[in-house]
């Protein structure tokens, strides 16, 4: 954006001064707590404003920013907003999912989950998950509670409308594209959408009871609890009870039905397809004669 005013400043701020807009506000609109909007001049105007002066601007969603121009909402109004943001009250801003009425298809980086209820699973904790329609007719509801690498609760979802916690050192909002950081170059997570009902974690590292979860080069790295670690190159599940389940019992994929292809790190790399909706006592089908659980069905 080249605007510029009499005083040759561009309308748009630079990075730093957008981020401590963004903090300031609870990264949502401090109106309403809307998580989509863009930063406004308040006092001065912009087109009176030599500088970008974060205390003298703001973070407003297109909705409450088109009453300002419009004069429906006053600049008072939005100054007393900007003393107690509607985000801040709440502890996150917010936005709705477009889950249209399809069943939605959940990507983590190379895996991806359709028609199935818990996509993430973890000692009985879910993570990511999929509900029925509260009516006939209306859309699933996706559910999640995704944390950082130190298990801090950054992002969820609650029936189809997802929410950015103000804790966080920067949430940014880019057209489709949320990221979240933990620090300067720390990218916690970038969770992408594209309606209607087709989510995308493009980047992740997360932590939940002794379990890291994280997204490198398209590869989903899964850590152990006990320090072995497996690399996901490929997982597609449809129709399955969980996707990725974690428990006592050991580390899961495609519970009630699936296919999986992995690869496990550190070891020589090998790929297997494997159909794990097949009782785990039975012989595998691949031939060696083991039951399935000490064979291919064996993460």
């Amino acid at each position: 954006m080249n605007e510029v005013n009499k005083f040759g400043l561009k309308r748009r701020p630079n990075s730093d001064v957008r981020r401590t807009i963004r903090k300031n506000s609870g990264f949502g609109c401090v109106v309403c707590g809307l998580a989509i909007g863009d930063y406004e001049h308040v006092d001065p105007t912009y087109a009176n404003a030599r500088t970008h002066d974060p205390n003298c601007m703001t973070f407003l969603c297109i909705r409450c920013h088109g009453k300002v121009t419009r004069g429906q909402l006053s600049k008072n109004s939005v100054t007393n907003a900007m003393r107690e943001p509607a985000a801040l009250r709440a502890g996150f801003s917010f936005e709705a999912l477009d889950v249209g009425n399809t069943v939605p298809t959940i990507h983590i980086g190379p895996m991806s989950v359709k028609d199935c209820q818990s996509i993430i699973l973890v000692n009985s904790r879910p993570v990511l998950w999929v509900q029925t329609p509260e009516e006939a007719g209306g859309p699933v509801r996706i559910g999640a509670e995704i944390r950082n690498e130190q298990g801090e609760l950054i992002f969820s979802i609650v029936d189809n409308e997802w929410r950015v916690q103000n804790e966080s050192w920067d949430v940014e909002v880019i057209g489709k594209t949320t990221t979240i950081r933990n620090g300067p170059g720390e990218i916690a997570l970038v969770i992408r959408t594209e309606p209607p009902g087709d989510l995308y974690v493009d980047r992740m590292d997360m932590s939940i009871e002794g379990y890291r979860f994280w997204i490198q080069s398209g590869d989903l790295y899964i850590r152990l609890p006990d320090g072995n670690t497996l690399r996901a190159e490929e997982l597609n599940f449809v129709g399955c009870t969980g996707a990725i389940v974690a428990d006592n019992s050991g580390l899961r994929f495609g519970v009630g039905g699936g296919m999986v292809m992995l690869s496990m790190e550190g070891k020589n790399r090998t790929s297997r397809v494997i159909d794990t909706s097949r009782s785990r006592n039975a012989v595998c089908a691949c031939g060696s004669g083991k039951r399935f659980k000490h064979c291919c069905g064996s993460f």
